[in-house]
């Protein structure tokens, strides 16, 4: 890789000619002590700038690395540059004390941060075309005659995850240190990935065993959620420099996030994909990340807003799961805010177009919602909380809404559009179970809201009698749409004087279904508010036509209301469980994210998950 250090290095351009690149890779036996590794590892970096990029990086190191994987157990010369990382990588050397000392340390993080690239690069060949077994040989230094002090002065491969581990939680995060934190992420996310090309579960690799097992795992976890908290933006201007080790280099993690939010920040895209991978794995044994996360309590207020502002970002959705799953510190603390309305909408813009979305970031969108509607405090808040305006909501203008009525509006549209196109049995009771965990709350409905919850009753009784439909499905449906009609009644039908309206003006449309074995039950309770009001407006002689003044009279009547009338059925509560083995959907879900958003290219044709 040349000692010319005026030069920058470019991998794509440089690596298959590079002399010194060679040379390692090749039989000849290089000493820790030779000139060889300053010049080596001294060059001005410019790593890939996309995942396409990575991939040209990828197949111009594969012959060179080819030729290391061939010679290295003779040589050494891999163990040697890992003992070369181990001898330089303290924090004290990659930090600078004093303006007398910044040129050296300088000049070692260059060096330090390329031995550290040019091994991610080799470890992720030996992953993806050998096994565990072969790559835990290629951490030792070859056999003697000093046998005993070869082996003592191996940097064994849990040696090196613990020096990544530490460059993450100790060294403090600078301009001058800022690439060196998504190189270490990156490192160890290139080693959790050996699941991905092996058929054996994470837990019984070496590499989840020791990462499971290091004391600092609670601390890795918290300092990767602060990471995200901080949002630290890549650096605009590199620091004086010797070789030029600029921050700008990073501009690819962000280039094809910023039309997503401007909040995006390169660390804490990547310390998220970190955390989605340690918590989602050997999650059937004691999981310390999972429970760190489920614990933590420090900065929530913090992670609020910040998740506010980047939750449409996939692997953010995820995070945020993830937390109201495990964390009920932070579920309640959510739920209490009084600006839920900043965590909800994006997520309910998102549901909304669906047709936009993979299935998967719908999924954990919907999911979220079903876990917030199991609180009936959440449930109450929603719609006390009035919105002026919904410019992403298109079916209709609506100049003034609950927040309630949004999430109704969106779930019932949801509901509509899988019954039509998608037919995904998982999204349909998600949906149908947050719409019923929220009925007994219901209040104030817009008048639009009724209309679109009796349209799709309308919808589903349309789909009922085609022949060619799955009618057991379709009549559970519709069996919870009543029960949300009648839940609404039965709980809040005094504060909900636009849905009665709205029954006595469709009442046709339960007609069909009046005498029917599966629906008559739940139809007689909806009968029975229809025909109280009727009979109220013909006592009255009622013919106006004056939508408002009817609605004022039904006002009046509701109060009038015999609530002990309706029949009693139970509760509508749906709650959210996580399947028995979620690692089945969990860990190809995360890899997709992290291959997604990382920029580091793994050859999907070698993977076995």
């Amino acid at each position: 890789m040349g000692a010319n250090n005026s030069s920058e290095f470019d991998p794509q351009r440089d690596l298959g000619e590079n002399d010194s690149l060679q040379l390692f890779a090749k039989e000849l036996t290089i000493s820790e002590t030779d000139p060889f590794w300053e010049t080596f590892l001294t060059f001005s970096l410019k790593p890939p700038t996309s995942r396409e990029a990575d991939e040209a990086v990828s197949n111009k190191l594969k012959p060179i690395c080819k030729t290391l994987f061939l010679n290295n157990r003779k040589t050494g010369n891999f163990p040697t540059l890992l003992k070369y990382v181990a001898a330089h990588s303290s924090i004290n050397d990659l930090i600078s004390n004093s303006t007398e000392n910044d040129r050296t340390v300088d000049l070692n993080r260059c060096r330090v941060f390329n031995a550290i690239f040019i091994t991610r690069c080799y470890i992720k060949y030996l992953i993806e075309h050998t096994n565990e077994t072969e790559l835990l040989a290629h951490f030792c230094l070859p056999v003697t005659d000093a046998v005993e002090k070869a082996k003592l002065s191996n940097v064994t491969f849990q040696e090196y995850i613990q020096i990544l581990v530490n460059i993450i939680i100790k060294l403090p995060v600078t301009d001058a240190t800022y690439d060196f934190h998504i190189e270490a992420i990156n490192s160890l996310l290139i080693i959790l990935s050996i699941p991905l090309f092996a058929s054996a579960p994470a837990n019984q690799y070496a590499a989840y065993k020791y990462i499971m097992e290091i004391p600092e795992a609670g601390i890795l976890l918290k300092t990767l959620l602060q990471r995200y908290i901080e949002q630290t933006k890549r650096p605009i201007k590199s620091p004086s420099s010797l070789f030029g080790l600029a921050s700008d280099i990073w501009n690819f993690f962000a280039f094809h996030r910023q039309d997503e939010t401007e909040f995006f920040s390169p660390l804490a895209n990547h310390a998220v994909l970190l955390m989605l991978v340690l918590i989602n794995h050997c999650t059937s044994s004691t999981n310390p990340y999972r429970n760190s996360l489920s614990s933590y309590t420090a900065n929530v207020s913090g992670l609020y807003e910040v998740l506010c502002q980047t939750i449409n970002i996939e692997e953010n959705t995820l995070l945020l799961y993830h937390l109201l799953h495990c964390n009920i510190n932070f579920r309640n603390y959510l739920i209490a805010r009084s600006d839920i309305e900043l965590m909800l909408l994006p997520i309910l813009r998102r549901i909304y177009n669906t047709a936009d979305n993979t299935c998967h970031h719908m999924y954990m969108s919907l999911i979220i919602l079903l876990i917030l509607t199991e609180d009936q405090l959440f449930n109450k808040t929603i719609h006390n909380l009035l919105l002026r305006g919904i410019p992403w909501y298109t079916d209709r203008v609506i100049s003034e809404i609950s927040l309630g009525g949004i999430v109704i509006l969106v779930t019932v549209r949801t509901i509509q559009y899988n019954l039509l196109r998608m037919r995904d049995k998982y999204l349909h009771t998600n949906c149908l179970a947050a719409l019923a965990n929220m009925s007994s709350q219901f209040s104030n409905l817009h008048p639009y809201v009724c209309q679109r919850l009796i349209s799709l009753f309308e919808v589903l009784t349309k789909t009922h009698s085609r022949a060619n439909v799955d009618i057991i499905a379709v009549e559970e449906t519709i069996r919870i749409i009543l029960e949300v009609i009648n839940s609404c009644l039965t709980h809040q039908l005094i504060h909900n004087t636009n849905l009665v309206y709205t029954l006595l003006y469709n009442k046709h449309v339960f007609q069909p279904f009046r005498n029917h074995e599966a629906f008559h039950d739940i139809i007689q309770n909806i009968d029975l508010v229809i025909q109280y009001f009727s009979n109220k407006l013909e006592k009255e002689n009622e013919q106006s036509n004056d939508v408002n003044e009817i609605l004022e009279k039904v006002q009046r009547w509701s109060h009038q209301w015999p609530r002990d009338l309706l029949k009693k059925f139970p509760d509508l509560k749906f709650k959210y469980v996580e399947e028995e083995k979620p690692e089945e959907f969990f860990i190809p879900y995360v890899w997709s994210l992290v291959g997604k958003s990382s920029g580091i290219y793994w050859n999907a044709a070698l993977y076995k998950l």
